[in-house]
C-alpha cells in the first residue's frame, strides 16, 4: 500500500471528521439510490463492499461495490438478511469482487429520513461486529442518506451506534461494479410509485342540534357505539383519495414529529442525567464539610466547658482566699498603732475649754499631732482554731465532673496547681490529661 494515493476527484458530503473516513464511489451511490427507489414504499437491504485500509495513521474505507440483498425476510415486522442471503452474497464475492470484502450493508426506509430505527441498530451491532463495518441508512424519497457505525464508547444504549457526520464520493472507472450489474440486467430499477392508502377524515360537527343527524347522514346504525363530548360530536365523512404530494407531505411531518420527540425526550433525559451528578457532587461535598465542622464544634465545646470550669474554680479560689489577708497585715502592726491601740488618747479633754485662757480669746497655738499614714484595720487576733476555721476543708476524695481537669481540681482544693503530681501519684494515674467523669480520686492532705 505504500505506493497506493487517494482519488483526486472527490466531492465531500457534509463535515468530514476525525474518525473513520469513508469513500465512496459515485457509480456504487446511483446504483443504492436506484435500488431503494424500485421498491416503492419497501424496504430494501443490500451488502457494501470494499476495503479497509490505514494511510498515514488515518483509517479508511473504500466502497467500491454493492450487492443485492436477495432473500431477505421479514421478522416481526422488520427486514432481515437470511442465510441464504449471506451465501449469495458470498458468492457474488468471490465472482464479481475478487480481493474485496463485505464492509457493511444498506437499509432503505422511504419517506422517514435517517433516522436510525433502534432495531436496525440492534440487528447491525450482532450481525457486524468489525469496527469498520458501515451501516448506510437511504431514504429514496427525500434523497436523504447518512452513514452509522459502532460507537464502543457510549454512555447509553441508544447511543452504541453513532451517525459519522460526512464522507467522499469519488468517480473512477468501476469495472467490477459494472460486470455486476450486467449480470443482474433482468432486475428492474425503474422507481415504482408508492401504495397509496385510503384515509377516512374525521370533520368535527358543532351544527347539528339532533344528537342523532350525523348517524343517519352516515349510514349507521342506531345500536352502533356512539361518543359524545360537550361541545360537539364527530361525524364520518365519505372516503376519498388523497394525492401523492398529500402522503408524502404526511409522512414528512410524522416523521419530523417522532424525531423531535425522540431529541426533546433524549435531551430532557441528558439534563436529569446532568443535574443529578451536579447535585450528588454538592451533596457529597456539604456532608463532608458537616462532618468535619461537627467534629471542630465539639472539639471547642470541650474546650470552652474546660475553660468555664476552670475559671469558676478560679474565681472561687480567690473569693474563698480574700478573707485572709486581713490577717496578713496584722502580724506586725506599726508601734504608733500598738500604743494607740493600749492606750487609748483622752477625747473627754480635748473638747473642755482650758480655765486659764478666756472664752473669748481663741486657743493657744499647739503643735498639730502627728500624722500617719492611713493603715489598714487591724484584724482582731483569733484563737489557732478559729483560724483554721477560715480555711476550707480538703475532702479526703473527690468525684470528677465533666470538664474537669487535674489542674482545675489543684487550683480549686489547694489554691496552686503545683499538686497535680501528688494527686497523679496518689491515685496511680500516668496521664493528667487522661481522667474520666464520675470517676472518685484521692486528695492528698497537706
Amino acid at each position: 500500500m505504500s505506493d497506493f494515493t487517494l482519488p483526486a476527484n472527490i466531492k465531500q458530503i457534509g463535515s468530514i471528521g476525525d474518525g473513520l473516513r469513508i469513500y465512496v464511489e459515485d457509480y456504487v451511490c446511483t446504483f443504492l439510490q436506484q435500488y431503494a427507489e424500485s421498491g416503492g414504499y419497501n424496504e430494501r437491504l443490500a451488502f457494501l463492499v470494499g476495503r479497509n485500509m490505514v494511510i498515514d495513521g488515518q483509517t479508511i474505507l473504500f466502497i467500491a461495490g454493492a450487492i443485492h440483498g436477495k432473500y431477505t425476510e421479514k421478522h416481526e415486522g422488520f427486514m432481515r438478511f437470511s442465510e441464504k442471503s449471506a451465501r449469495h452474497a458470498e458468492d457474488v464475492l468471490d465472482e464479481h469482487f475478487s480481493g474485496m470484502e463485505i464492509v457493511g450493508w444498506m437499509q432503505s426506509q422511504p419517506s422517514y429520513g435517517t433516522y436510525l430505527n433502534q432495531h436496525y441498530g440492534a440487528y447491525h451491532l450482532r450481525q457486524f461486529k468489525k469496527p469498520y463495518q458501515v451501516l448506510f441508512v437511504v431514504d429514496p424519497l427525500e434523497k436523504t442518506n447518512a452513514f452509522y457505525m459502532a460507537n464502543p464508547s457510549a454512555l447509553t444504549p441508544s447511543d452504541r451506534v453513532a451517525e459519522i457526520p460526512g464522507y467522499f464520493i469519488y468517480y473512477e472507472k468501476n469495472t467490477n461494479m459494472h460486470e455486476y450489474m450486467l449480470a443482474n440486467k433482468s432486475l428492474d430499477y425503474t422507481a415504482k410509485s408508492p401504495t397509496y392508502v385510503e384515509l377516512t377524515p374525521m370533520e368535527y360537527a358543532t351544527d347539528s342540534h339532533d344528537p342523532y343527524e350525523a348517524y343517519d347522514s352516515a349510514g349507521l346504525d342506531d345500536d352502533e357505539e356512539y361518543e359524545s363530548t360537550v361541545e360537539g360530536r364527530y361525524r364520518v365523512d365519505s372516503p376519498q383519495d388523497l394525492q401523492p404530494e398529500d402522503i408524502i407531505r404526511r409522512h414528512q411531518a410524522n416523521k419530523e414529529r417522532r424525531k423531535g420527540y425522540l431529541m426533546e425526550n433524549k435531551r430532557a433525559v441528558n439534563l436529569l442525567a446532568s443535574l443529578c451528578a451536579v447535585l450528588f457532587v454538592v451533596s457529597f461535598v456539604m456532608g463532608v464539610g458537616l462532618i468535619r465542622n461537627q467534629d471542630r464544634i465539639e472539639r471547642m465545646e470541650g474546650e470552652m466547658r474546660q475553660l468555664a470550669t476552670a475559671h469558676r474554680n478560679l474565681f472561687a479560689q480567690v473569693s474563698s482566699s480574700s478573707g485572709e489577708l486581713a490577717p496578713v497585715f496584722a502580724e506586725a502592726p506599726p508601734p504608733q498603732q500598738l500604743e494607740a491601740i493600749e492606750e487609748p488618747p483622752a477625747y473627754e479633754d480635748t473638747f473642755e475649754p482650758s480655765a486659764a485662757v478666756p472664752a473669748t480669746q481663741p486657743p493657744a497655738a499647739t503643735a498639730p499631732p502627728a500624722t500617719t499614714p492611713p493603715q489598714p484595720v487591724a484584724a482582731v487576733p483569733t484563737a489557732p482554731g478559729e483560724q483554721e476555721a477560715l480555711i476550707p476543708a480538703i475532702p479526703e476524695a473527690y468525684t470528677i465532673q465533666p470538664g474537669d481537669s487535674l489542674i482545675a481540681i489543684s487550683i480549686r482544693f489547694f489554691g496552686d496547681p503545683g499538686m497535680v503530681d501528688e494527686i497523679l501519684a496518689l491515685n496511680g494515674l500516668d496521664d493528667p490529661d487522661h481522667i474520666v467523669a464520675g470517676r472518685t480520686i484521692a486528695l492528698p492532705r497537706r
